[in-house]
């Protein structure tokens, strides 16, 4: 059954605000029952205006004192309006899936950089915390509004990127599946770069770790997920390139403030997509996540539930579209497994991707995946034609169709072979 959509406050803070209201009211109409004027009657020496400052200076320091959540309370109300405006109907499922205290992470899909973090601020009850680049929580105004919204600074090594001495190019042909050599013209390896350290091509985003160094002018790269087709953008072997050194910062570092933030009883919302795209199904995911469950669980003894969010968007090219976000069953670490990733290496790797992938089955679990777009426009049609006349279904209804539909999509699919 789809929720109501719930106000700022509780039924039964509601209620209490109501009666609190009225008898206010009944105070102040009352002169035998105003408790200000029976002080003043009583204290003749004291004057109206000195209550009225007095109470002036109790509203600025709890103002001050409270700046932030009114901040964030005041955004989440003018984004709700403005997402009202935009989105035609906005439909919530699952809010009963959502832990009313203590740490949560949230894991949501990225079909759009700008509305997926408003989207979700605006239909949870709990406050989120993003993460912002350590870089961006230093600049003026920026790093204001994301303290305002509680966001938690994050390090990164691209923050700290520096440019290397000299160029380098690529060795395409090597014996070693593993590693690729790199040679250097005018480099200084040795007293730029270390073991673990990342370098950039020009033009690319991609950090490649530092697997061995030989010396100033030799050094061999780890290969990784992307680090080919990184190195196929490139005109190696026959010219060489500059680079860029990303230093490597310690987990614990990256992770610091997110894990006080998880402590002290906080949610923190991830894209573990690593960024925003027009797919209709998820991109890999990437593994800081379950890095972050991992170390909450190790440091303070804390299984943090990961709760997926699906962001679905119907129409959302169109002014006034409809939108539905999912909150799903929580994801747990299983405690032990937390031996293992103590013991580091391939134990550790396994854990992180073993959990990686239950999120992700997780986050499956409530949007509709399907190949491309085309797909998703036949998956609604064929779900408006199987509805009954007269019968009025509700959102999470609808998601469960839209999801069988989708599945049998595939299996015809791979019946025909694809074609």
């Amino acid at each position: 059954m789809v929720e109501k959509r719930e106000s700022m406050l509780s039924e039964l803070d509601y209620t209490k605000a109501q009666l609190v209201f009225f008898y206010i009211i009944v105070l102040l109409s009352l002169d035998v029952l105003n408790p200000v004027k029976i002080f003043l009657h009583v204290f003749p020496a004291i004057a109206p205006w000195h209550i009225a400052s007095l109470a002036i200076g109790c509203m600025a320091y709890t103002f001050i004192m409270n700046l932030r959540p009114l901040i964030y309370f005041s955004t989440k109300v003018f984004f709700h309006s403005i997402l009202s405006i935009f989105f035609n109907d906005v439909q919530v499922v699952g809010r009963e899936n959502i832990p009313k205290y203590g740490p949560v992470i949230f894991t949501a899909n990225h079909a759009n950089q700008f509305m997926d973090g408003l989207m979700i601020m605006c239909t949870c009850q709990r406050t989120i915390s993003y993460l912002v680049a350590e870089k961006s929580w230093y600049r003026p105004v920026i790093g204001h509004l994301a303290w305002a919204m509680g966001g938690v600074p994050v390090k990164r090594a691209q923050d700290s990127a520096m440019k290397g001495a000299g160029s380098i190019t690529v060795a395409t042909e090597s014996a070693d599946d593993d590693v690729i050599h790199v040679v250097g013209k005018g480099t200084q390896f040795s007293t730029e770069l270390k073991v673990s350290d990342k370098i950039r091509f020009p033009k690319s985003a991609l950090g490649i770790k530092v697997a061995s160094i030989e010396n100033d002018e030799a050094m061999c790269l780890k290969v990784e997920d992307g680090v080919l087709d990184a190195i196929a953008t490139q005109p190696f072997p026959d010219d060489y390139v500059t680079f860029d050194v990303l230093p490597r910062i310690d987990q614990k570092d990256v992770f610091k403030n997110v894990l006080e933030k998880l402590a002290s009883g906080g949610t923190i919302g991830i894209f573990p997509e690593g960024g925003s795209h027009d797919r209709t199904d998820l991109l890999p995911l990437k593994v800081g996540v379950a890095l972050i469950a991992y170390s909450e669980l190790e440091k303070d003894g804390i299984n943090v539930p990961i709760v997926p969010v699906g962001l679905n968007y119907f129409r959302a090219h169109r002014f006034r579209g409809k939108a539905t976000v999912e909150f799903g069953s929580p994801t747990y670490i299983e405690p032990g497994t937390l031996k293992d990733y103590q013991k580091g290496g391939a134990d550790k790797r396994r854990v992180c991707n073993s959990l990686l992938t239950r999120i992700e089955n997780s986050m499956r679990s409530v949007i509709v995946s399907v190949p491309d777009y085309d797909t998703m426009q036949v998956i609604h049609a064929a779900r408006r034609l199987y509805r009954e006349d007269g019968i009025t279904q509700t959102a999470e209804e609808r998601q469960d169709m839209g999801r069988r539909f989708a599945e049998g999509y595939k299996r015809m699919l791979l019946s025909v072979n694809g074609e």
